[in-house]
């Protein structure tokens, strides 16, 4: 059984995403044990490790969702296509959220540093939501249907 290339594409960014979340998970939680432990931090970044940290079980399961859906729609599962395109779209929106609220809260008058920071979470949340819209239009690509037939159910 050959597998359609856009099932590879979509399989890969599925995988890809899940992995570079699941690896900003591990990063967050070894950060919270160094600081616990005794690590010294800036008080804006204790906040912020603090507001991260109740969420993680939330981004985790998102990044196995994600794995899962990307080894399923590689393996040909007609299920994990469900799990993919409402992961994809769960990230995507999610990312345009973030996109939106990044330039909505810009400082047009901050400082270099400050300014060059938006620009990183620019890039770091634009390309995040990118490879999840590259799922949803490798999934799109692969939902080809026989000429003349429709969705509806056939009546007996």
């Amino acid at each position: 059984m050959s597998v359609h290339p856009a099932r590879v594409v979509a399989s890969l960014a599925l995988l890809a995403g899940g992995f570079i979340v699941g690896v900003s998970v591990l990063a967050i939680v070894f950060a919270k044990l160094l600081v616990d432990a005794g690590m010294a931090i800036r008080p804006a970044d204790a906040a912020l490790l603090g507001d991260l940290v109740p969420v993680l079980p939330f981004i985790g399961g998102f990044a196995i969702a994600s794995i899962v859906a990307g080894i399923g729609v590689l393996a040909g599962q007609p299920r994990a296509d469900s799990l993919a395109i409402g992961t994809a779209i769960v990230a995507v929106v999610t990312g345009l959220l973030g996109l939106a609220l990044i330039v909505v809260g810009r400082d047009p008058f901050a400082t270099t540093v400050r300014a060059s920071s938006t620009a990183d979470g620019l890039e770091i949340v634009g390309s995040f939501t990118l490879i999840y819209l590259i799922v949803l239009v490798a999934m799109a690509a692969t939902q080809t249907r026989i000429a003349g037939t429709t969705r509806r159910a056939v009546a007996s």
